[in-house]
């Protein structure tokens, strides 16, 4: 399982470096040896906020940073450089393609790119490049953790096997539907659609369904798992052809009767492409978890806090 996104540090390292460049501008001097700072440094600090009657500095603002957030903030910066580090060692890289990928399934179940970026910044105060960023580190993670285990074909063959249903093409099917409450008036609806009558106008005149009745009970293209779908439904129009009208199918609302008005099989990935990624689950299954491969990274290159004050 993926770690969670490091969201605060990255925050922080923009708002950090903000903070020391503009800072830099005024050529602070340095403390003294006794920790305190000159009058003259104080005079000139800039205000950057008021509140009532109180001042609050860019100092003073700098300095509640480094004590609240310094230690995880620098941690963050630490790491990304030991993996940069590793990775440029065993030449290791996140491809745009990777990258996109990845964001694609971090935007599954948000209505579209617009909106999940928005959650982002209201949630977490990410903006989109952040966001990549913070994704293009993990993944790069996730390949030094899994540079040297083995996965075998049959593993990944074993795992297709397993897990045979999230593999299998995508299917959708185009319906109507006439829900009534009793299963004779069905019956009788059905044999009206036998001696050729209109199955939207029907649908318009004794449907219950508000959602489609007043389209003629069209409910578009709906995918074969589709959980607004009744199961009984979607298992009857899985064995028709286009055209079909069956029924009546008992279901929570009342009796249905469906007819299929086209299907479609969409297959999403290519074999290559699905192999690809059962190798990858499985080989994160086989690694050290990623604190352990960063806290490992961090041993490696000798990476030291020297400021007493900002250890964890």
């Amino acid at each position: 399982m993926r770690e969670t996104i490091r969201y605060k540090p990255v925050v922080l390292l923009a708002l950090l470096a903000t903070v020391f460049m503009t800072s830099g501008c005024q050529s602070d001097p340095l403390p003294t040896p006794s920790g305190s700072i000159p009058r003259e440094t104080i005079e000139k600090d800039e205000i950057v906020a008021t509140a009532g009657n109180v001042s609050i500095t860019r100092r003073q603002l700098l300095d509640k940073l480094i004590s609240s957030y310094g230690a995880q903030t620098l941690r963050s910066m630490m790491l990304t450089e030991v993996v940069n580090e590793e990775a440029i060692a065993l030449q290791i890289a996140v491809t745009d393609d990777e990258l996109e990928q990845e964001l694609s399934l971090m935007k599954q179940g948000y209505e579209d790119e617009q909106q999940f970026y928005k959650a982002m910044e209201e949630q977490l105060g990410l903006n989109p490049e952040e966001v990549r960023e913070d994704a293009r580190y993990r993944l790069l993670l996730e390949k030094l953790a899994i540079h040297h285990v083995t996965v075998t074909e049959s593993e990944i063959d074993r795992y297709l096997e397993e897990h045979r249903k999230e593999f299998q093409p995508l299917k959708k099917y185009q319906i109507a539907q006439i829900v009534v409450e009793k299963k004779e008036q069905a019956q009788g609806l059905l044999s009206q659609l036998a001696d050729g009558a209109d199955f939207g106008v029907l649908a318009r005149k004794f449907s219950l369904d508000e959602f489609s009745a007043d389209a003629g009970g069209d409910l578009g293209w709906v995918e074969d798992q589709d959980p607004f779908v009744a199961p009984g439904v979607l298992q009857a129009v899985a064995d028709m052809h286009s055209g079909q009208v069956t029924g009546p199918i008992k279901t929570d609302q009342g009796y249905v009767i469906v007819q299929l008005n086209g299907r479609s099989v969409e297959k999403t990935k290519t074999d290559e492409t699905i192999r690809i990624e059962v190798r990858r689950q499985i080989a994160l299954g086989k690694a050290v978890s990623m604190k352990d491969m960063e806290q490992a990274l961090l041993k490696k290159y000798n990476a030291q806090v020297i400021d007493p004050s900002l250890r964890p």
